[in-house]
């Protein structure tokens, strides 16, 4: 079982690193944590945990914003490698966070170095164009970047899924419990911080009495998630209609 999870992970991380189109590629490795929490609840049979896992994980990415080529994070990885060997070893959401952003700041190196290989497959297309060689031309778009990223993203995907989710689960047992503790400290401060960075993204003067109302909302009158999210989508839609409608 633990095999064939780590090959359908892998393989997942391989194919978005490789053949999908950049608008799909972008807007799934933003949701990749919730997706792959998903997946993986479904796999082994506790939605509502694969649930709360990704969206635990997912705080900690919200404010990411991707300029160029300049990649904070790689999500791809920290979502679906690092929530998937987390919820194989069974940990609380906030420690697998802890690993999921490591893995997510190890992924940056990643993609350098296949932007940087991939510039050599281009000129070796461009020599085949020179000659006529269709079939050169199609190989060095087509199957080069695949084989490359098979080996740059599938192969340690798979081997830190399939070996390190045992790994991390017998270490997680023999660690102090103030370790544990610590982990879970970070891992409570870093959606903290995706927060941070999104009103940073998002911050406007305008904004800052819906985000006082919210406050005041969850602390005082004890809402939930879901309740707390319906009156801002319905406030959000108001700002919208009434702010269009003076400009206009």
């Amino acid at each position: 079982m633990l095999f064939f999870h780590a090959l359908l992970m892998a393989t997942i991380v391989w194919l978005l690193n490789s053949v999908c189109p950049m608008w799909l590629k972008w807007s799934t490795y933003l949701g990749a944590p919730l997706i792959s929490g998903l997946i993986n609840g479904i796999i082994l049979g506790d939605v509502a945990y694969g649930l709360q896992f990704g969206a635990t994980v997912m705080m900690a990415f919200l404010g990411i914003a991707v300029v160029g080529n300049a990649v904070p994070s790689d999500v791809c990885l920290a979502g679906y490698v690092g929530v998937t060997m987390s919820m194989l070893a069974g940990v609380d959401p906030a420690v697998g966070l802890t690993v999921s952003a490591t893995l997510g700041a190890l992924g940056t190196i990643a993609t350098p170095a296949y932007m940087t290989i991939n510039s050599f497959w281009v000129h070796r297309a461009d020599k085949y164009a020179e000659e006529g060689n269709t079939k050169g031309i199609f190989y060095m778009n087509a199957l080069a970047p695949l084989v490359f990223t098979f080996f740059l993203y599938f192969i340690p995907s798979f081997i830190c899924i399939y070996f390190g989710s045992p790994l991390l689960d017998s270490l997680l047992s023999i660690l102090p419990a103030w370790i544990t503790a610590a982990l879970s400290t970070v891992g409570h401060i870093l959606p903290a911080l995706g927060l941070a960075m999104l009103m940073q993204l998002l911050f406007k003067n305008s904004l800052i009495p819906f985000l006082i109302l919210g406050f005041a909302i969850a602390g005082y009158l004890k809402l939930g998630i879901i309740p707390i999210a319906i009156i801002g989508t319905a406030l959000a839609l108001m700002h919208y209609m009434y702010t269009r409608k003076a400009e206009v």
